[in-house]
């Protein structure tokens, strides 16, 4: 017998962010387990200091009720990404529907959401329109069909806003692992911030190591990083690569932190690295070479963030007969 599901219908705002859309489709896919959903999508331009100041003056023109007609049937409205708060909340004044988006917007626009999903790195006290998650919700799913004798280790890059990169000590950590674990082969992954220098040493690392496999992201198609997390038990991922490191750990990987050298300490990067390691859901590199890797053998629960947030939907706004 089908079981007969509630419907709700949602109006999606997207900004053409691969990262922002992931967080966006997590939630929306878990919402289609618990409710008959109806999606439809928009898509809305990013703009510039002098664009967004224009788009929050039209903000406060806009007459409430004015245009409701147009959103007939429309329960939700849900986007991720700065450029995506002042459509949405436009929207929701002129037909009176209830917004959601997936980050920290403004402290000036916040109180106008009435559901913000903000992790925790944030800082952002948990409490009325504001409900906190470990990481960001995502798009990947747990697979039981690891296969243990591949491993997954993913490089991040430059970011001059938040840590010193430095490519010999990255490659020789990658260089470590390969040789302490010979009996996983290991597919190396770069990102659009890898340095040139860093790419090319790990290239050279790959042609040295039998068990290393280097692939710049420029040979990777869309769906690859989640084939990569479906088959790979153990996942390291530069500690700059928050987003990566709680896709990995939704698809039920067991997660290794390489280190960085962070400008300072009280990034929010950092953050989640920090509480990540403290409530043995990852495992820090220096530990894992001093033989203090037990959460490795312990912690088999995926993280279920998008769920999280799509029950948290339906307990707010419970979807119509």
């Amino acid at each position: 017998m089908t079981e007969n599901k509630q419907s709700m219908s949602v109006l999606a705002f997207f900004d053409g962010r691969p990262g922002h859309e992931k967080q966006t489709r997590g939630i929306l896919y878990e919402l289609g387990r618990l409710v008959d959903l109806t999606v439809i999508e928009t898509r809305v331009e990013r703009k510039g200091l002098s664009g967004n100041i224009a788009d929050l003056a039209g903000l406060l023109a806009v007459r409430a009720g004015k245009g409701a007609k147009a959103y007939e049937g429309i329960d939700l409205l849900i986007g991720t990404g700065t450029s995506t708060h002042v459509p949405m909340l436009r929207t929701k004044k002129m037909a009176g529907i209830p917004v959601v988006t997936c980050m920290t917007p403004a402290s000036y626009l916040r109180p106008c959401f009435d559901l913000c999903f903000v992790p925790l790195h944030d800082g952002v006290k948990d409490g009325g329109n504001i409900v906190t998650t470990i990481g960001p919700p995502n798009c990947a799913r747990p697979s039981g069909d690891k296969d243990p004798s591949r491993g997954l280790i993913l490089i991040g890059g430059v970011d001059k806003k938040s840590h010193h990169w430095q490519s010999a000590a990255t490659v020789g950590h990658v260089r470590r692992i390969a040789r302490r674990r010979q009996d996983i082969h290991w597919t190396v992954a770069s990102s659009p911030r890898t340095p040139l220098d860093t790419a090319e040493m790990l290239t050279a690392a790959a042609r040295e190591s039998a068990n290393i496999e280097f692939i710049s992201y420029e040979a990777t198609s869309p769906g690859w990083i989640e084939q990569q997390y479906a088959r790979s038990l153990h996942v390291w991922v530069t500690a700059d690569s928050m987003s990566m490191v709680y896709e990995a750990l939704t698809a039920g990987c067991k997660v290794g932190l390489l280190p960085v050298d962070w400008l300072s300490s009280a990034n929010k990067f950092n953050r989640s690295a920090d509480y990540l390691a403290a409530h043995g859901i990852v495992v820090v590199y220096s530990a894992w070479l001093s033989g203090r890797d037990t959460v490795w053998a312990e912690n088999d629960e995926p993280l279920h963030e998008a769920r999280h947030c799509a029950e948290e939907i339906v307990k707010r706004w419970p979807p119509k007969n």
